[in-house]
């Protein structure tokens, strides 16, 4: 693919030039590729989600005090937190109970409103759909500030 450029003077020698615009093109089919895949409206399904290390932290809360924690694992849910209330939410027909454990995150949010943090604690053995499932049910419940942390913790 070319553009061919003659000289309209009387007389003069005419100029060819043969200018090959395929670079041109695969340039902007990259750039615009390009724009498409860092484009903002594709983050809209993110989910942020910080990572608590186990163990005492530097940067040590009154809130962590009180803070739920959900345990997964293989037996289902336990719902507890620092002050020692512990509920435990087992699997319905060989599935996790999300149902329950809405219901009881949304006991929490009512115990206080203001709360807005749950620490997602999954053992080993648990599914990445699983846990998606569990801060799905979270953030359904209002709870916006999810922290993942080993089952350990």
């Amino acid at each position: 693919m070319g553009v061919h450029l003659e000289s309209g003077g009387g007389g003069r020698r005419p100029v060819d030039a043969d200018i090959n615009l395929i670079p041109m093109i695969d340039l902007l089919v990259v750039t615009i590729s390009f724009l498409l895949i860092t484009a903002v409206w594709t983050q809209l399904a993110r989910m942020d989600v910080t990572q608590r290390t186990p163990g005492p932290s530097a940067m040590f809360d009154d809130r962590d005090l009180d803070r739920l924690v959900l345990h997964m694992d293989d037996a289902g849910f336990v719902l507890s937190s620092r002050t020692g209330e512990r509920l435990q939410i087992g699997k319905k027909d060989g599935a996790y109970d999300l149902a329950r454990v809405g219901e009881a995150l949304r006991a929490a949010k009512r115990a206080d409103p203001t709360r807005d943090d749950l620490v997602l604690a999954p053992s080993d053995g648990v599914r990445y759909d699983e846990v998606i499932a569990a801060m799905d049910t979270a953030r359904r419940e209002s709870f916006e500030s999810i922290s993942v942390s080993d089952g350990a913790s």
